[in-house]
């Protein structure tokens, strides 16, 4: 069980990534001082570099806890019952997700910025997201099992399917803005139905 040190340390770095995440986002990577993340945090400097020994450091855990938020969007578990291009979808919407909300769309931008310039923290970043990349390649192995896709190659269709989300939902709304209602559910169709054309069991 925690105890209330604990539970206070894990507090108050949530606050400074946080207020980190929206500095970033805002102002991007090297207009952001550490002295206004400890402002808006609540705390002092000398308390924000206790749990994050740089600005580095601390750009790289705001980034690794937006990828593990985006890992917990996409646990979809396999489910028989519902139709295969219901399920894709689901998927899909996650970065249809992210590229429409303006911080977060923002914040990626940012990371792209950091990730150009410092290619050793975008190698840690990726690292992780690969590690992370599970939750699809599970699914795709489990509706394979039970005869409703054939996928041989779990990984390389799960890469396939990111390139087909990323290329009609992520890239189009992160660099040119949101989509229309219309738009948007076009591209989650063609996403979802253009994997199923390659990988749907022939019946």
């Amino acid at each position: 069980m925690n105890s209330p040190h604990a539970l206070r340390l894990a507090k108050k770095r949530n606050e400074i990534l946080e207020a980190a995440t929206l500095t970033f986002s805002e102002e991007g990577y090297d207009a952001a001082s550490m002295d206004r993340i400890a402002e808006r945090a609540g705390a002092s400097k000398r308390t924000v570099y206790n749990h994050f020994d740089s600005k580095e450091v601390l750009f790289e855990a705001v980034a690794e806890r937006l990828v593990l938020r985006l890992q917990q969007m996409k646990a979809v578990s396999w489910d028989p019952e519902r139709s295969l291009e219901a399920q894709l979808t689901v998927f899909a919407e996650v970065k249809a997700f992210v590229a429409a909300d303006p911080q977060w769309s923002q914040l990626m931008r940012v990371m792209l910025g950091v990730f150009i310039h410092q290619p050793k923290l975008a190698e840690r970043v990726m690292a992780q997201v690969a590690a992370e990349e599970q939750h699809l390649v599970r699914w795709l192995r489990a509706a394979h099992a039970h005869g409703a896709l054939h996928v041989l190659d779990a990984e390389r269709a799960a890469e396939v399917f990111w390139a087909l989300a990323s290329g009609l939902l992520f890239w189009p709304q992160v660099l040119g803005g949101p989509l229309n209602p219309q738009a948007k559910q076009a591209a989650l169709q063609d996403v979802a139905q253009t994997f199923l054309a390659r990988y749907a069991k022939s019946a």
